[in-house]
């Protein structure tokens, strides 16, 4: 903010400083946490997932959004297995594409709304390092 005017100067998001981060990691000298787990840094959710399934509605994910506090959902079929991911990014897409006006829309309806720039659902273990988690 600029402190005369008050005006904004720039924004920082957590995916420009990832992305930051992503092309320049090998230029700068590699922190000793680089060489932990993702359990030993507590990084992610183990126990508690929110989920939802295919045939969720629009609505219905929304709620859990706000009620559990989380920016993304997996999408879980009838056996429990990961199918997608419903994130507030594509909640964003359907108001950007005007395609909101329905909230009963299921969650696998919704996302064949979501950009082709999506790169699908990728895993990542407790006992992998956060090296060769960015490096992936």
């Amino acid at each position: 903010i600029d402190p005369d005017s008050g005006n904004t100067l720039y924004i920082l998001t957590h995916k420009r400083i990832l992305k930051f981060l992503k092309l320049f990691i090998s230029e700068v000298p590699k922190p000793e946490f680089m060489a932990q787990t993702l359990e030993e840094l507590q990084i992610g959710t183990y126990s508690n997932i929110a989920v939802v399934g295919t045939s969720t509605p629009i609505y219905v994910a929304l709620g859990i959004f706000v009620q559990h506090r989380v920016s993304a959902l997996p999408v879980v079929d009838d056996s429990g297995r990961v199918v997608d991911i419903y994130s507030k990014f594509d909640v964003i897409n359907l108001a950007a594409e005007k395609t909101y006006n329905n909230l009963d829309v299921t969650v696998t309806r919704a996302l064949q709304h979501r950009s082709h720039y999506f790169e699908g659902v990728l895993k990542c273990y407790k006992h992998e390092t956060l090296e060769t988690i960015i490096n992936r």
